[in-house]
Parts: C-alpha cells; sequence; structure tokens
C-alpha cells in the first residue's frame, strides 16, 4: 500500500513540472499626446491639462501634487479622444511648482510640472509684527519690525520685492526702503535718547499696514539729593517725618518712570538701621515714619537698587520728656509711672514702650517686663506669683530715660 500511494504522488509531481510557467501579459502603452503643455500660471488662474489619444481610454487618471497636497483626477470630460483634466482652485492658488503624471492601471504614461507665479497684481496684504514694545533709552536697545506681504491667496511675495517703512518719533518722521528676502524684510528701529513713544508703518504695492508702536522708557536711574523735613524735632514718637528726593533722571535727562522704587536707609547714633520706601511720582519719591521716641541722631541715605544713590543728609531729634514720676504701692509689688508729659506739657499719645528690668541684690538678672502707655500713663504689678519677697534692683526705661530703685518686694497677693 505504501508503494502504491509514492507511485501516484511521484506521477503527480512529474505531471506539474511539465506543464509550462504563465508569462504575465506585457502592458500596452497607448499613444498619447500632450495638447496643451502648461509651463508657467499665476495664482487664482484656471488651469487645465489636455491629452490626445487614438482611441477612448477608460480609467486614466491625472495625479496632481504641490505645496497643498496630492489629489488623483478623473478628465471633465472627454471628446473625439481629448480628454481634458482641470486642476482644482485650491491647488492653483498656492504659489510653487505643481507637479503631475498621467497614470493608468498604475502605469505612468507621461509625466510634467508647471510654476504657479505670485498674484500681486490683484492683491495685496501686509502683514507686520514689531516688537519688543518697551525698550530704554540709549544707544543699545532696538525693536524689530519684521513685514510679510502676501498676494490675495496668502502667497508671500517674491524675493526682492520693495517695503516702505516710515517711523516716527516726536517731531521726525524718516521713510526708508527695504526688499523682501526668504518671503519677508525686516528693520531694526533704534532706540532715542529721549523717552517717549516711536511709531511705525509699513508699505508694499500701495497696500498700509497697521499701525505699530515702540515705547521707549527712561534708562537706569543716576545719583540724586534727598532732605526731610517735619513739623517739629522733637522725638515725641507720634510726629511724622518725611523724606523728599529731588527729581531722579537717567543718563540722558529723562525722568525715571513712574512707581521706581526708592529706599531709605536710616542710621542711627548706635549703628541701628531701619528703612522705608517710596516710589517715585514725575520723578520724585516720598517716604515717610515716625519719629523716635527718645533724643536722636539719624543719618539718611537713599538708594534706587542697583542703579543709583543719593547724598547723606542727617536729622537731630531732641527729648520730648525730660522726666517721669514713678510711684510703688502694695509692698512694692505695684508700679506707677507716669504721667509722661511732652515738649509742651501735653499728655504723650497712647503706646510708649517702658520695660522693667529686675536683677536680684547681688545684681543677676531675674526678669523683664513690657507695657505702654494708656493716657499718659502706665502700671506694672509683681505678683506674688511671679516674683517672691526679698529685696531687687528695678530699672525702669522709657523715653532714653533710665531710672533705677532698690526696693524691698513683700507682702502676699495670693488670698
Amino acid at each position: 500500500m505504501r508503494i502504491k500511494i509514492l507511485i501516484i504522488l511521484s506521477l503527480i509531481l512529474l505531471g506539474c513540472s511539465s506543464k509550462k510557467e504563465e508569462q504575465p501579459k506585457q502592458f500596452i502603452y497607448p499613444k498619447i499626446e500632450l495638447v496643451a503643455n502648461v509651463n508657467n500660471s499665476v495664482a487664482g488662474d484656471a488651469v487645465a491639462v489636455s491629452f490626445k489619444t487614438d482611441t477612448s481610454i477608460k480609467d486614466l487618471k491625472l495625479q496632481v501634487k504641490n505645496a497643498y497636497g496630492n489629489v488623483v483626477l478623473s478628465p471633465e470630460h472627454s471628446e473625439n479622444e481629448l480628454m481634458v483634466f482641470k486642476i482644482p482652485k485650491n491647488f492653483t492658488r498656492i504659489a510653487g511648482p505643481c507637479r503631475w503624471k498621467l497614470i493608468l492601471k498604475g502605469h505612468t504614461l507621461r509625466y510634467g510640472k508647471f510654476d504657479i507665479a505670485t498674484n500681486a497684481y490683484k492683491a495685496t496684504y501686509v502683514e507686520s509684527y514689531f516688537g519688543p514694545r518697551s525698550v530704554t533709552a540709549g544707544y543699545n536697545d532696538y525693536s524689530m519690525l519684521t513685514i510679510s506681504p502676501t498676494d490675495a491667496y496668502d502667497n508671500p511675495l517674491d524675493n526682492g520685492t520693495e517695503v516702505t517703512v516710515k517711523h516716527q518719533f516726536q517731531e521726525n518722521i524718516d521713510e526708508l526702503k527695504i526688499t523682501t528676502e526668504s518671503f519677508f524684510a525686516f528693520y531694526n528701529v533704534r532706540s532715542t535718547l529721549q523717552s517717549g513713544r516711536i511709531l511705525v508703518s509699513s508699505e508694499c504695492n500701495g497696500t498700509n499696514s497697521k499701525e505699530l508702536a515702540t515705547i521707549v522708557y527712561p534708562s537706569n536711574a543716576t545719583d540724586f539729593s534727598i532732605s526731610s523735613s517735619s513739623a517739629h524735632n522733637f522725638a515725641d514718637g507720634n510726629q511724622i517725618i518725611t523724606f523728599t528726593s529731588d527729581i531722579i533722571r537717567d543718563e540722558f535727562g529723562n525722568t525715571v518712570t513712574n512707581g521706581t522704587l526708592v529706599t531709605f536707609i536710616i542710621k542711627n547714633e548706635n549703628d541701628s538701621y531701619l528703612y522705608t520706601i517710596g516710589t517715585t511720582i514725575n520723578g520724585i519719591a516720598e517716604a515717610k515714619t515716625l519719629h523716635p521716641d527718645k533724643a536722636s541722631k539719624w543719618e539718611i541715605q537713599a538708594f534706587v537698587t542697583g542703579a543709583a544713590e543719593s547724598n547723606t543728609t542727617e536729622f537731630a531729634f531732641k527729648p520730648a520728656i525730660k522726666d517721669y514720676p514713678v510711684h510703688f504701692s502694695k509692698g512694692n509689688r505695684n508700679i506707677d509711672i507716669g504721667p509722661f508729659e511732652s515738649f509742651m506739657k501735653q499728655l504723650i499719645p497712647d503706646g510708649l514702650l517702658l520695660q522693667l528690668d529686675i536683677y536680684d541684690a547681688d545684681g543677676v538678672f531675674v526678669a523683664s517686663k513690657k507695657t505702654t502707655t494708656k493716657n499718659g500713663v502706665c502700671s506694672i504689678f509683681l505678683g506674688e506669683h511671679y516674683l517672691a519677697e526679698g529685696d531687687y534692683i528695678l530699672k525702669l526705661n522709657a523715653a532714653g530715660i533710665t531710672k533705677e530703685f532698690t526696693k524691698n518686694i513683700h507682702g502676699d497677693t495670693i488670698k
């Protein structure tokens, strides 16, 4: 049985090998003639590619490709073996090379190319950009004006297209001509020495752009002067002292921008510092702070950070309070201080700081208490829970005046 099967398979293989291999059919190219060869066109113009054949041919297609994309077209009509392919409008409006191939059943019969030129005669549009929109006065800063002229179908105009640029500052209007390169033109508008606004515009083929502007801000501030003033020079901790600058300008004489921050640094006789700030309005900065609550001598200097500094001015404060009474009661645990009288014998405003430092009989620091005045007086109570009975040294300090007492603290305040 096995031998019979082998014989049958051998016969089958011999029969297959004897068959002749089938040859693929050879494609016969039909005779096709390009009737009208389009070499150049203008964007927006109608374009058609026509072919003449000896016989009617079905399934003939035209493949068109340009920057817009790729499309396969069928003939619009066929009369007397004349086949006309109309290029779609969205392809004929794009400037640049447009390539085509005539295709039949996957085979390319003919191919070609035509160029579409920009249509500047129909209309020109001007796109312009300007920035940065703010520069500083001087010789180094500038804003760039970029112009991109296009035709009615948004195709960039050809290289070498002439563009007129105008820019205005104060009474001066300047005009110059530049040309496009790589589809756009640009011009650097230099900053001026004076602050203000620069206006620019452009024109191409009779079409004007919109107006654009950049603001020239003053450059960095230069050194300036300051002064100080107040209603009086008593150290009452209540009156306000005002620091004022002169008009702050840059190196070209421009008044610095409104809102420029000016820091006023104050140094007292103990080399302690405090500061207050102000911002410029019309170039003048003003800052305020309270008088100290004790006699002091201030040195004031102002700074525009990283740019300029002022002169140093002085202001001396006279003591407003020359003395104050102190009264002890309730086993010296209750201390009443005041009334505090100012330079016209008036009661001082509320809020004057008073500090009590407590030391034991050997001068070792024990504790400290602080309070503020109200209605010209203040009081401190040293309860049993706070301070045990014994001898203590009490030092009171207010308005720069220090008073020292040695007292025996006694009496039970816990009931």
